[in-house]
């Protein structure tokens, strides 16, 4: 009877996110590239069908930008969907994590405002390309216009 207890126990020890340590450097690059690679280059469940990096922000998402077009039937609209946008300015830190579970070991990069709150989650395969994205977002954030 105790190991049936123990088993939802076991399993959220199973996935873990631990802090990695890592203060961000200097950006080897053009930071806007390095944000846009490595956002394709998540595992598929995750990867974006869109990126837009820009001064002010990045915007990643599902679904393609609005458009319309005729079919000879009808008008076809098309729009965004489940889109993050992430304001640098809004950002404090990049916080940079360990991600361990059954189905594998990932780091999770966390753009996070002053008072803590996750902006979103990218998931990377390799600890230099995430560090690289830490560099790189705290270098746009450095960039970023005073104004808005």
């Amino acid at each position: 009877m105790r190991v049936i207890a123990l088993i939802p126990a076991l399993m959220l020890a199973a996935c873990a996110y631990v802090p990695a340590d890592y203060k961000a450097g200097l950006v080897n690059g053009d930071p806007k590239k390095i944000v846009e690679r490595v956002l394709y280059e998540q595992p598929e469940s995750k990867r974006p069908d869109y990126v837009r990096v820009t001064d002010a922000y990045v915007e990643f998402g599902e679904g393609v930008s609005g458009s319309s077009f005729d079919t000879g039937v009808g008008t076809v609209s098309s729009y965004r969907k489940d889109v993050t946008r992430v304001y640098y300015r809004s950002m404090a830190e990049a916080k940079l994590l360990n991600r361990v579970s059954m189905k594998g070991h990932w780091y999770v990069v966390e753009p996070r405002s002053a008072q803590g709150r996750t902006l979103a989650q990218v998931y990377v395969d390799e600890r230099q390309d995430a560090e690289k994205l830490v560099d790189a977002l705290m270098a746009l954030k450095a960039l970023a216009p005073a104004t808005e």
